[in-house]
């Protein structure tokens, strides 16, 4: 395998400063400064060996990136001239309805001009204190007060009759010297002075060309009131700051530590609470943890943004122009709010995506697709349930495609998994014969991968609209039950796969089967049961519940297991990249020059046909180890003839997998069977099955086949 080509390369040191360190939920480049405030704060005990833990500090520049950058420079003068010619030229245009404005309004400034200066002249604002004195029957201070106001009213009349003079005086020149232009000027200056006075409160004389977003600067009082009306602190146990608090990107950020005894979950929990107590909306304010050394459990970083963060429109996949991709490594997925680069490592896990329809659920399962066919080295298996254009360019890549719900297309998959499932054991076999320099974990690498020899390159299996397929009435059980096996134990030998749906629940996508998926990436569901049902048991006690995403938010979603943690209370909210099938096809094309240059195209992108075969469903297979001659039959019986029969698709197999298996065909399977026991000779009563229901169930399946 040879190196990319540098030029064709996504430029990952250029984003390296934005990206999110999926484990610490901070910036690639965040400093370790904080641990050196809580020393000095006193918050924590300071390093015995304090010159040594300096040396190991991490510095900040003490010039910030984005002034050094040339890029950002040129961005912020296109912005600044941009925005200042748009505001200039919107209110040259409407010079004549502002002028019209002043004209309107001027009499009404007249009169206020009028009255107000009759109740500066007469002293009118006195006059309360005055009215005081005559009930308080205090003479002394009304002859005082009188006095006074008779003083002030003398000085205002002389100022206001020298006002009148030198304004009749001005006006008499005007009209007999002065030129026409100078009179019309002053009178357009006076008409809009008066025009000015005269306009109401409640609307204003110049229009907004811009609308500016509610932003709400964080300080000190402001996080106490909050935090106090949420609840988690209380005014005489306040929270503490162990950092400034200081602007961060698009947004204020504050690391606060909380009451001893408040965790930090318990604020994450309550972010409603606190979006109400600083008065915003939900979707701008975002807590959470600070871990590690800097971090404690009652510490907490809250980012406030100051617009809504997924207002405007995703940006398109930085490798949708360029780059190739390491499928053992990371690859971009998508943006946190804050802008920042999310990661996301496929390779030794599954993906489950679920929403309910068009809120970008399409988008997300073929970022990954399209990272995998990026590696020249990953086998693509692709089926999407709908069957329109969403992934009708990876047939250019693809090992094996397929689309809709067709017969020939189930059967096409079902009989695609179980040769997985057949090349899963294989691969484990060739890995155990690997000395343990070569493959010292007993998993894949890409030293090992890039091996065609040895056969154990990544293979991506990806299923949209997986419902459709779960759900067949014929082979549904069937798929259910490969796809598990896969997700247990496939992606230590590099199979992977991804899984996307608009019903996830316990009948479309069944317990066991989820539970062995380790990524999981919900977008917006109609219930926080379903929001569950994604990202599993304790997802919405943790305070993570798709349900309250906005609909107008698509492509956004909460992510879970991208750190390869699968801890709850680490998920973190993303919005995908955008992939436009007008794009997607320039994708595929550098993906199949890759693969095409690496020698690694196969299967039907290479226009190899796969061959029409009579796939069995789970009830031929009972037929067939069932006779004739034996009507009824023991469970366990069942379960260790189909492993006999076919031991990669019914190994392990007990007679509650059985059960499970015929339960969506509607056949009865507690139904009480004698028999005798084969190994002991004894006779018994136990759970079995009627060949006559399997028989039945068959026919009424071909049935439906022909009048299909």
């Amino acid at each position: 395998m040879t190196t990319p080509n540098p030029d064709n390369e996504f430029d990952w040191k250029a984003a390296e400063a934005d990206v999110v360190d999926l484990r610490t939920r901070r910036p690639a480049n965040w400093s370790a400064d904080l641990d050196d405030e809580r020393d000095e704060i006193g918050d924590a005990p300071v390093p015995v060996d304090l010159p040594t833990s300096r040396r190991t500090a991490t510095r900040r520049p003490i010039i910030p990136a984005w002034l050094r950058s040339k890029a950002e420079a040129i961005a912020f003068a296109r912005w600044f001239i941009g925005h200042y010619t748009y505001v200039f030229a919107y209110h040259l245009t409407r010079l004549p309805l502002y002028a019209g404005r002043l004209l309107v309004r001027a009499p009404r400034g007249v009169v206020r001009s009028i009255s107000g200066t009759s109740h500066w002249v007469s002293d009118a604002e006195g006059r309360p204190i005055r009215l005081a004195a005559v009930r308080r029957e205090d003479a002394a201070d009304y002859l005082r007060l009188s006095r006074q106001r008779d003083d002030r009213v003398r000085l205002r009349t002389v100022i206001l009759l020298l006002s009148a003079a030198f304004c009749l005086v001005s006006g008499t020149f005007l009209l007999t010297a002065a030129p026409r232009a100078v009179l019309y000027a002053s009178l357009a200056v006076l008409m809009g002075v008066l025009g000015v006075i005269g306009s109401p409160a409640d609307k204003p004389l110049v229009d907004v060309a811009t609308v500016k977003p509610r932003v709400r600067k964080l300080t000190a009082d402001v996080l106490m009131r909050a935090f106090l009306a949420a609840g988690l602190c209380k005014s005489d146990d306040p929270i503490v700051f162990p950092a400034p608090i200081m602007r961060d990107g698009p947004g204020w950020r504050a690391v606060i530590d909380l009451p001893y005894g408040i965790k930090a979950d318990t604020a994450i929990k309550k972010r409603n609470d606190l979006a109400a107590g600083l008065d915003l909306d939900e979707v701008q304010v975002w807590p959470e943890r600070v871990r590690g050394t800097a971090g404690s459990a009652r510490r907490l970083a809250l980012w406030v943004a100051d617009e809504d963060p997924y207002a405007k429109e995703s940006g398109l996949w930085p490798l949708i122009s360029k780059g190739q991709v390491d499928v053992f490594e990371s690859f971009p997925f998508g943006e946190d709010q804050r802008g920042r680069l999310v990661c996301l490592q496929l390779m030794f896990t599954s993906l489950l995506v679920g929403a309910i329809p068009r809120m970008g659920k399409t988008f997300a399962a073929r970022v990954p697709a399209l990272a995998c066919a990026l590696d020249p080295i990953v086998e693509l298996h692709i089926y999407d349930g709908k069957g329109g254009q969403d992934w009708r360019a990876f047939e250019r890549v693809a090992h094996r495609i397929g689309f809709g719900v067709r017969d020939e297309v189930v059967l096409a998959l079902v009989e695609d998994l179980r040769a997985l499932v057949a090349e899963m054991n294989r691969r484990y076999d060739t890995i155990a014969t690997l000395p343990p320099d070569i493959c010292p974990e007993s998993k894949v690498t890409r030293a090992i991968a890039e091996r065609r020899s040895l056969k154990l390159w990544p293979i991506l299996v990806v299923i949209d609209e997986f419902q459709r397929h779960s759900g067949n009435p014929i082979y549904g059980a069937e798929i259910v039950s490969l796809l598990t096996e896969l997700c247990k134990v496939g992606p230590s030998v590099g199979i992977m796969i991804v899984l996307a749906t608009q019903k996830p629940d316990g009948k479309a996508v069944p317990t066991d089967l989820r539970d062995n998926i380790g990524t999981r990436f919900a977008l917006k569901t109609m219930t926080w049961q379903s929001s569950e049902a994604v990202l599993g048991a304790g997802s919405y006690t943790a305070g993570h519940d798709s349900s309250r995403l906005q609909r107008a938010h698509k492509g956004v979603g909460i992510l879970l297991g991208a750190d390869d943690s699968g801890a709850v209370e680490d998920a973190l909210t993303v919005r995908t990249h955008r992939t436009p099938l007008a794009d997607i096809d320039a994708v595929i094309a550098r993906a199949r020059a890759l693969r095409e240059a690496a020698g690694t195209l196969s299967g039907q992108a290479a226009g190899e046909q796969p061959a029409e075969v009579a796939v069995s469903s789970l009830l031929d297979d009972i037929l067939t180890v069932v006779p004739l001659g034996e009507p009824k039959v023991w469970s366990e019986a069942v379960a260790a003839r189909l492993a006999e029969l076919r031991p990669e698709v019914y190994g392990g197999w007990k007679p509650e997998q059985v059960a499970a298996a015929l339960k969506p065909y509607g056949i009865p399977v507690g139904r009480q069977v004698w028999g005798t026991d084969p190994a002991t000779g004894e006779k018994a009563n136990r759970k079995g099955i009627h060949r006559d229901d399997i028989a039945a169930a068959v026919a009424e399946r071909n049935q439906r086949r022909r009048a299909a």
